[in-house]
């Protein structure tokens, strides 16, 4: 199943589905509505269908929260990693474990390209190669004090990372040749540090690489230094993992479209070369194909006893392609002939094994819904929050702090009126039509989940909030 938005853009090329035609009220029938007695609800316990809602008529402007959800764990599917226009502000990279959710991985993929065409390299020795990447430190989650292990391989022989094609979120490479590593990297993602002798200043990443794989670049047949496809070829692309010395680790970002921080530098001399200091070429990564691939694996955690089953108490939203919510309304469409004004859908974070700190939540939710039998496309509610506002603000999805209970709580809320009008207006009752999909948002460029309580929490059920007219 694929999106019909690309998340690794942000708001780009998010597709708009068509609004419903609003009916347009005679000046009698607007009599009528405003003489007619109106349902007034009251917030209560959750019915199977929300009959009261049915059957009570007592003022023109009413509200439900009662209206029957059902909650699902399914994972993700797969979704689109590759950043071939190299737009993407950065890359993941790391291992985690988190006990909500299991062992998490992100390894990145890509090729690099001629910092010029047609380098003259005949006769010349390497001295060094050094891999540099700049930090992102929006994408950094988990503990970045626990030192890591940084890996560079080489995609195996027989096969490549190829320049044209997309790659997605549960695809991999085969690697072989360990062309360098960093060993105890602390990451320090806002610390700007000196890069070579100059002025210039970013938090980045050195790694050393063989230098049997620069000398491999530099005896590149002529012909192989004036064509990126050809070099591509050679080279095959390279694999970029790190793994953290101790549990729970963290997830790293590189910004590989950096072309001040992030690149390949060679070092090397000519035979009988009369310079002191070594010359230097570079290979940049922006302007390449580049992806990321996921796992996940919920062995052992909270998350595996309710991953394709029902969520009842608590659900599980995750990044990295990892989980999200199948939500079902299976009654809307029993609340016929009214005008919905305004539905939010409202949950509330639960911490269920104390680990708030270590694992902020999801930053941004979307909610999106079937269009055929396979694509996903976001519900007209979000689409109409990118169109006019250019982001979310429309739409909300983002944690806020409020009191409930006489407590502080976390707690999102989704706007979806246009999204349950079609739903009150769908008079078959199909349930795909009545469905709905939470997820995290940009599934490919967020590492963050998120524990939620379920429709039928006896703390803080998950409800959706309805004010809406009855029309007559």
């Amino acid at each position: 199943m694929r999106f019909l938005i690309k998340n690794s853009d942000a708001f780009q090329n998010h597709s708009v589905l068509p609004m419903r035609q609003t009916q347009i009220l005679s000046p009698i029938s607007i009599g009528l509505i405003w003489a007619s007695t109106l349902l007034l609800f009251q917030c209560s316990k959750p019915t199977d269908f929300g009959a009261e809602l049915l059957e009570s008529e007592r003022g023109e402007f009413a509200y439900t929260d009662t209206l029957t959800l059902r909650f699902s764990v399914e994972r993700e599917d797969s979704t689109e990693t590759s950043d071939r226009s190299s737009t993407s502000p950065y890359l993941l990279c790391g291992q985690i474990y988190d006990p909500c959710f299991g062992r998490s991985t992100a390894a990145v993929y890509t090729l690099f390209r001629l910092g010029s065409f047609g380098p003259r390299f005949q006769n010349a020795l390497i001295d060094s190669a050094v891999l540099f990447l700049r930090y992102a430190a929006e994408g950094f989650y988990g503990d970045t004090l626990i030192s890591q292990t940084i890996r560079v391989h080489r995609v195996a022989a027989g096969h490549t990372l190829r320049w044209n094609r997309v790659y997605y979120s549960n695809q991999a490479l085969p690697v072989d040749e360990l062309l360098g590593e960093a060993l105890n990297v602390r990451p320090q993602p806002r610390t700007n540090v000196p890069l070579f002798d100059t002025t210039q200043r970013g938090p980045y990443l050195r790694i050393p690489i063989s230098t049997a794989f620069g000398q491999e670049i530099l005896n590149s047949d002529s012909l192989v230094l004036t064509s990126d496809t050809l070099f591509w070829e050679l080279i095959r692309g390279i694999r970029i993992t790190a793994t953290p010395d101790a549990d729970p680790g963290a997830i790293l970002a590189f910004d590989l479209n950096n072309l001040d921080f992030s690149f390949l530098r060679l070092y090397y001399k000519y035979a009988n070369d009369t310079l002191t200091t070594s010359r230097v070429f570079d290979f940049p990564f922006f302007g390449v194909n580049k992806f990321n691939s996921f796992e996940h694996d919920y062995t052992g955690s909270l998350a595996e006893n309710y991953v394709g089953k029902p969520a009842h108490d608590l659900a599980f939203v995750q990044g990295m392609g990892g989980l999200r919510v199948k939500i079902e309304v299976p009654y809307a469409h029993l609340l016929d002939r009214i005008a919905v004004n305004k539905a939010e859908l409202e949950l509330t974070i639960a911490h269920p094994l104390g680990v708030k700190a270590t694992f902020p939540p999801v930053k941004q939710m979307t909610l999106s819904e079937l269009v055929g039998d396979t694509l996903r496309s976001f519900i007209p509610d979000v689409t109409y929050s990118l169109n006019i506002f250019n982001d979310f603000s429309r739409f909300g999805g983002t944690p806020k702090i409020v009191e409930a209970n006489g407590q502080l709580v976390e707690r999102y809320r989704l706007v979806l009126t246009q999204r349950l009008q079609a739903m009150v207006d769908n008079a078959s009752g199909d349930l795909k039509a009545q469905t709905l999909y939470l997820s995290a948002f940009p599934q490919s460029r967020t590492a963050n989940r998120v524990v939620l309580y379920g429709p039928k929490s006896a703390v803080f059920p998950a409800k959706l909030t309805v004010k809406y007219t009855v029309v007559r």
